[in-house]
């Protein structure tokens, strides 16, 4: 895959083999063992990792080899390289990854393919993945659009998001040959940009969504469970930036507004549903208020 490119090395090393990655077929790959091929400076490099590096927008995990703590993982010229002290050149390692977090950024990934689906559903054909970025809080897709997204169509959004979702639709994970799937699903395949490579990783929902892509993916749209849109911005002319949350992530954004309503509500006085029509009274007599105080100004 990388003969003939000029590849930057961060950590400058000796010609090593590409790692075999463990993490593309099963994101619930989190235990493995391996042979430590080079360490220095508290970089490791093992002959086969299910430690996902931080590419494609997805951050990289963390967890644990021979007990000691990984707290970085990136990658150079195919080569997978772990931060973690304490680890010598031919080391048999057992390494272990921290489940809650693999679980939540592979949870968000899939969403963030869902999403995309969602918004080309919603607002035309012309809708691509213009970059991307999961983190285990909350994420962002910013997708290709002419115009800033109304509140009415953020709501369109995420209602269909959550349809793929409630549908169960299968998630696959397959590698082609770059010609043959570009000849089968066209050159929509390239959300995220270009791919190196002459295999691609495809990442298949139900037929309905085909995107290439090397991160780690749930088995299922429905084990998203939920999506919620948080926020909506035009960060330039043609590109829209979606972020939002998913599974537990967003059952918490849900729970903490759900807390804040109460808390509204004890202070306004009201039942918790009567809150918004609360707020708009007090709105229109706060802009009643400010505009007599102008009047009388004027006079003055």
């Amino acid at each position: 895959e990388f003969k003939g490119m000029t590849c930057k090395q961060q950590v400058p090393m000796p010609e090593l083999p590409e790692t075999e990655a463990l993490y593309f077929d099963d994101y619930l790959k989190l235990d493995f063992s391996a042979k430590v091929l080079f360490s220095r400076g508290g970089h490791v490099v093992l002959d086969r990792t299910a430690f996902y590096p931080t590419s494609g927008g997805q951050l990289h995990d963390i967890g644990e080899l021979n007990g000691k703590r990984v707290v970085d993982v990136f990658k150079q010229c195919g080569i997978i390289v772990h931060k973690v002290k304490g680890l010598k050149t031919g080391d048999r390692v057992k390494g272990r990854i921290d489940k809650k977090r693999r679980k939540q950024l592979a949870l968000h990934h899939t969403a963030t393919h869902i999403i995309n689906l969602a918004a080309r559903r919603v607002l035309g054909k012309h809708v691509n993945q213009a970059g991307a970025f999961k983190d285990v809080d909350k994420a962002r897709l910013d997708i290709t659009h002419y115009d800033s997204l109304s509140e009415k169509e953020v709501e369109l959004i995420e209602k269909e998001a959550n349809k793929i979702v409630k549908q169960k639709l299968s998630v696959v994970s397959k590698f082609m040959i770059r010609d043959q799937a570009e000849k089968k699903y066209g050159m929509g395949l390239y959300q995220g940009g270009a791919v190196p490579g002459r295999k691609l990783r495809i990442i298949d929902i139900a037929g309905v969504d085909v995107e290439a892509c090397g991160g780690t993916h749930l088995k299922n749209t429905g084990d998203v469970k939920e999506i919620k849109i948080i926020k909506s911005v035009k960060v330039q002319d043609g590109v829209v930036r979606l972020v939002f949350v998913a599974g537990d992530a967003a059952v918490r954004v849900e729970e903490e507004a759900g807390e804040v309503v109460v808390s509204l509500a004890k202070e306004l006085g009201c039942k918790s549903y009567e809150v918004p029509g609360r707020a708009r009274e007090l709105f229109v007599l706060w802009k009643k208020v400010v505009k007599k105080k102008k009047d009388l100004l004027v006079q003055l």
